[in-house]
């Protein structure tokens, strides 16, 4: 499962994301351990007064209640055998389930802001855009869903991995890619509007792609 940075007062926490039914519904559920600064990170689709239960866990929890721009609303704390659960006082959009003692140890308070890298902020701005999760990508200042279609692996052809090592894509010998750098810029100048620049732009990364030597993977 991947894993956000997430500063909190200067501390920087590792988060997974719960986005979906499924994943909110299972959360940290059977984990044996939660590691030093590590987290779950539940973002909802709309804001809505939540219930956090402890189903089945094996340590207990500290809870952030955050607001859209990621400042604290509510904080609570939950024993691994606590059968009430936890609910918040105010709709909110997402909540940081952290180790046991953490809100403590941090003095974290309400109105505290806390710091996510720019990919975190796309993935929450996505799932509010979507009202569904997934995984998402900014281009430009617009958020699109990146969605994955079923792909059966050509032998004969090179394949492209997602995270998970899943084939999202069989690619021809000799085609050219361009980076995700290089189609940033592209996309930045065409913007512009100075179609000559961004032709001799792209000239230039053809150019740079013909002068490189190929090679060839095995396997």
């Amino acid at each position: 499962m991947k894993l956000y940075p997430l500063h909190i007062k200067n501390t920087r926490f590792d988060v997974a994301i719960a986005d979906t039914d499924e994943t909110q519904q299972k959360g940290l559920s059977g984990v044996s351990r939660l590691g030093v600064h590590k987290g779950m990170l539940f973002i909802f689709q709309e804001p809505i007064r939540v219930q956090m239960v402890m189903r089945n866990m094996n340590f207990g929890l500290d809870f952030i209640f955050l607001s859209p721009d990621w400042k604290i609303i509510q904080l609570g704390s939950l024993q691994k055998d606590d059968e009430n659960g936890i609910v918040s006082e105010y709709d909110c959009t997402m909540v940081l389930e952290v180790s046991l003692g953490t809100i403590q140890n941090l003095d974290l308070n309400i109105g505290d802001q806390l710091e996510p890298i720019e990919e975190l902020n796309i993935q929450t701005e996505g799932v509010r855009q979507f009202k569904t999760g997934g995984t998402f990508e900014m281009v430009g200042q617009k958020i699109y869903r990146v969605k994955v279609d079923d792909v059966i692996p050509d032998k004969n052809r090179l394949q492209i991995l997602n995270d998970n090592g899943e084939v999202v894509a069989n690619i021809d010998p000799g085609i050219t890619i361009f980076s995700r750098e290089h189609t940033q810029e592209i996309i930045d100048r065409f913007k512009k509007g100075d179609t000559k620049d961004l032709g001799k732009f792209i000239i230039q990364v053809l150019d740079k792609h013909d002068a490189q030597k190929q090679e060839y993977v095995e396997n």
